[in-house]
């Protein structure tokens, strides 16, 4: 599930030392000292120690280290230079809300409202907002391996490293430890198709400007997407990771470059866009087409949504009010004619119809309806729970609570989840924090 456009286009966006040349930062202890929340609480695993002041941020903090746990495990063959020089425990913190975040961060409240930034990685601290702030939560675990890959370039290389390279990088590994071949969603596709179409794609000098400085947000995720897809034509060339240790070694990016390319800096500018962006192989999907198209910086789905034909939404609506009465088939016969005629609806849509299925005794039906939504969105989280109840309901334990899982790792405080959660592990103590 996404959040708002601008939001989901630095759901993973940390600032690069490069960026923000920041003072000492004080410390969460310190500013949480005498916080009206309570005290500091912290917990620690073999390699991470979390802080946080928000009473109820407890409820994903464990499930915060197994997953930071698991995906250092996999990471740590590939980052073996980092890993030989962590001697501490790496710091993660939680932030109960923006006006601490920025307060401790240096970052302006406007910065962080226009940028949509959840997440950073300052005095190798690893940052990030509390999911709760969110009303669907946002892919905290992803974005936490994200800023952990950037903690372990830093480890490998405190300078010398630009922008688009920590970025790309960051993307390349944030899927660790369940995801390991990182692909572009519809949207990112679509983006980058529109602005390859009109030839108006970044140049590599572009790049290595700041990506939040960029003229639009849309061309801000054109960045970060051109940073992953450059990042993965590297790796094929010399593995990444050996080019970011090549640079700490020669502090010099750009020999490190013709070291790992064989082409000079002049070479590899001039050949960016025409001979490794420009032959990528764009998926032709519908979503692709759909996000292809100009929607002027905005979020693709309310455009659309708000598009929708007058008789559309008023059927949509009409759904919502028989379900309500309880007169869930009527409900989901009324949402199948809106969704009929929307080429893309939005997922509350297709959750109601899902809903009014379940309730209407048509079980099949509303699983193949959540199968597809969450093909579509798969961060949609409360999709996933409503998914992982049915399972339950069919015994489908095992297969239940991964569904939960999904939901979780998006958004914990979705409610009941957290308890329906606590009651499964009550009766079978075997279940993990680990995805299939």
């Amino acid at each position: 599930m996404r959040i708002a456009f601008v939001s989901f286009i630095f759901v993973f966006a940390s600032l690069s030392l490069q960026e923000i040349q920041a003072q000492r930062l004080e410390s969460f202890d310190s500013h949480f000292a005498k916080s009206p929340l309570g005290k500091v609480q912290s917990k620690e695993s073999a390699g991470f120690k979390v802080q946080w002041v928000h009473p109820r941020d407890e409820i994903f903090v464990d499930a915060l280290l197994s997953y930071l746990e698991a995906a250092d495990q996999d990471l740590k063959p590939l980052f073996s230079a980092a890993s030989g020089l962590k001697v501490k425990k790496v710091p993660v913190e939680i932030f109960p809300d923006l006006k601490t975040f920025s307060a401790v961060s240096g970052l302006s409240l406007a910065r962080f409202k226009a940028t949509g930034t959840i997440a950073l990685t300052l005095d190798q601290r690893l940052m990030i907002l509390s999911p709760r702030t969110m009303t669907g939560g946002y892919s905290w675990a992803i974005t936490v391996v994200h800023e952990y890959v950037h903690y372990l370039i830093r480890e490998i290389a405190p300078d010398h490293i630009p922008i688009w390279l920590h970025e790309g990088t960051a993307q390349l590994y944030q899927g660790f430890p369940y995801e390991k071949d990182p692909q572009l969603r519809p949207m990112q596709w679509g983006l980058f198709k529109r602005f390859k179409d009109k030839k108006e794609l970044l140049n590599l000098e572009t790049l290595k400007e700041p990506f939040p400085y960029r003229k639009t947000p849309e061309e801000a995720e054109l960045a970060y997407v051109e940073a992953l897809l450059f990042v993965k034509w590297l790796d094929k060339k010399c593995g990444v990771l050996k080019l970011i240790q090549k640079t700490a070694a020669l502090r010099d990016l750009d020999k490190a470059l013709t070291f790992c390319t064989g082409l000079t800096p002049a070479q590899l500018n001039a050949r960016f866009i025409p001979e490794i962006l420009n032959p990528i192989v764009i998926p032709n999907l519908k979503e692709v087409a759909f996000f292809a198209r100009d929607f002027s910086g905005k979020d693709p789905l309310d455009v659309e949504s708000r598009q929708a034909s007058k008789a559309n939404r008023n059927l949509a609506q009409l759904s919502s009010e028989l379900f309500k009465q309880g007169r869930w088939r009527a409900s989901g016969l009324e949402m199948e004619k809106a969704l009929s005629n929307e080429p893309t609806s939005p997922p509350s849509w297709r959750r109601q119809l899902a809903n009014s299925y379940l309730r209407s005794g048509q079980s099949q039906q509303a699983v193949r309806e959540l199968d597809r939504l969450l093909h579509d969105y798969p961060d949609d989280a409360a999709a996933w729970y409503i998914l992982g109840a049915e399972r339950l309901k069919n015994k489908q334990t095992e297969s239940g609570w991964q569904a939960f899982l999904r939901a979780f790792f998006v958004n914990p405080f979705l409610d009941g989840l957290h308890e329906g959660m606590q009651a499964m592990k009550e009766q079978s103590p075997s279940l993990t924090y680990k995805l299939d």
